[in-house]
């Protein structure tokens, strides 16, 4: 699949482990504020060290829910976002999610220039999957931005 495409199913399909032993995910509902983008890395944090991820992916974790979900609050137009994380196994992928439940057409990355003040989230975005050999993109709708990765061998 090429790095931005678009998905139709959602993570709400995902099942969970089938042993139970490792948490394979979190569902968040938070309210569509600046204040909560903080609230959405602190969860994918505490997942994130219970999946024992090592600390350099988790902060590339970190970095990706904050840009997913500044851009949710930011172009949204909602009251709340829905946030979510799964550890796919079948295909030992990391995947997230990030809905602001507003329809909309799919945004493009930008090349701000130097001086701009913002314009390079997705562009980040972009840059950490193709690092990561992950893709990421939007649903058909374009209420949801998702990205997906795989962990290193050494971490399934």
């Amino acid at each position: 699949m090429s790095p931005r495409e678009t998905e139709s199913a959602s993570l709400l399909e995902a099942s969970t482990h089938p042993t139970g032993l490792l948490p394979t995910g979190f569902d968040l509902a938070i309210p569509a504020k600046p204040s909560s983008v903080r609230t959405a890395r602190l969860v994918a944090r505490a997942w994130s060290r219970r999946c024992r991820l090592p600390d350099e992916l988790t902060d590339t974790v970190l970095i990706l829910m904050s840009e997913l979900c500044t851009n949710a609050v930011l172009h949204g137009r909602c009251e709340s976002i829905s946030v979510r994380g799964r550890w796919m196994q079948s295909t030992g992928e990391l995947r997230f999610e990030v809905d602001d439940h507003s329809p909309a057409p799919h945004p493009t990355v930008q090349h701000p220039s130097a001086g701009a003040e913002s314009g390079r989230g997705l562009l980040l975005v972009d840059v950490l999957m193709a690092q990561l050999g992950g893709a990421w993109g939007f649903t058909a709708d374009g209420s949801c931005a998702w990205c997906r990765f795989p962990l290193p061998r050494g971490e399934r």
